[in-house]
């Protein structure tokens, strides 16, 4: 879907919640931005512990509920996610916010397929809300990740009555091996199916490599690029696109505001 003009809005922390390992889960409240969110935008966030520091950081929307909650599941990586798991609910968090170019609404009756790998999973869950809140049948999910504790939001995918499957390359969750696995048999049952993924890039290559031998298949992926501004202006997080009127035959095209969400055949891997 198109961006929205993003708002700069305080949102006020409702929850904190460790999931597993090193991920974590805040819900926000912020009408405004749920107002305006959709499946696979981002937000832009100021955090308390570093307004010395300039750039926000970028997190996908994970959710969007009763049409003012946000949540946002962010792994801690470093100095700035380690310094979120001490905020206490009741704090105000600065958001830019709804950010990007999100997922396409696929055509009513089209099977939809979404691809959750490892941290990619967070970014799948308002895609599946979405696509039930509209009636839509619901989407099969398919997860995949290097051990069972990368395995994210399994029980929530569940709970809007999607079918899910998992992969893990070490086998302890699910079918051991790629998350291309489950693909592969998704698309024999599902020629036609509209693909939606977000996970590490060798992930998503592979996966677009698939879409491009089933003819019939649509695939969309959502790109895990650094970011710096967020809004277009930096060009810091540019990727390869496919341009026939170029006389290079590609152009770059900014992640943060031409994407996430890219057609998949538009990028040259």
């Amino acid at each position: 879907m198109p961006s929205s003009a993003p708002l700069q809005v305080s949102a006020l922390l409702l929850s904190q919640e460790h999931l597993q390992g090193a991920y974590w889960r805040m819900r926000l409240r912020s009408p405004e931005v749920c107002r305006l969110a959709s499946p696979g935008q981002f937000v832009q966030l100021r955090l308390p512990a570093l307004e010395g520091h300039i750039l926000r950081r970028p997190f996908s929307i994970c959710d969007v509920e009763d049409g003012e909650t946000l949540t946002l599941v962010y792994k801690v990586v470093g100095a700035g996610t380690d310094s979120m798991t001490r905020l206490a609910p009741g704090a105000s968090l600065d958001l830019l916010a709804p950010l990007g170019h999100g997922f396409s609404r696929p055509a009513p009756g089209r099977p939809l397929v979404l691809l959750g790998g490892g941290y990619g999973c967070a970014a799948m869950l308002f895609t599946a809300r979405r696509r039930r809140e509209e009636g839509a049948d619901a989407p099969l999910v398919l997860l995949g990740a290097r051990s069972q504790g990368d395995i994210l939001l399994e029980r929530e995918f569940r709970s809007l009555g999607c079918p899910v499957e998992i992969s893990t390359d070490d086998g302890s969750l699910g079918l051991q091996g790629r998350i291309t696995l489950l693909l592969e048999t998704a698309l024999r049952k599902a020629p036609d199916a509209f693909l939606q993924a977000c996970g590490p890039m060798p992930m998503l290559k592979a996966v677009s490599q698939m879409a491009a031998q089933a003819p019939q298949a649509q695939c969309e992926v959502s790109l895990d690029e650094r970011m710096c501004c967020g809004v277009g202006a930096c060009f810091g997080c540019v990727v390869k696109a496919r341009d026939a009127s170029s006389p290079e035959g590609w152009r770059y095209l900014r992640s943060c505001k031409e994407g996430p969400v890219f057609p998949a055949e538009d990028l040259l891997w």
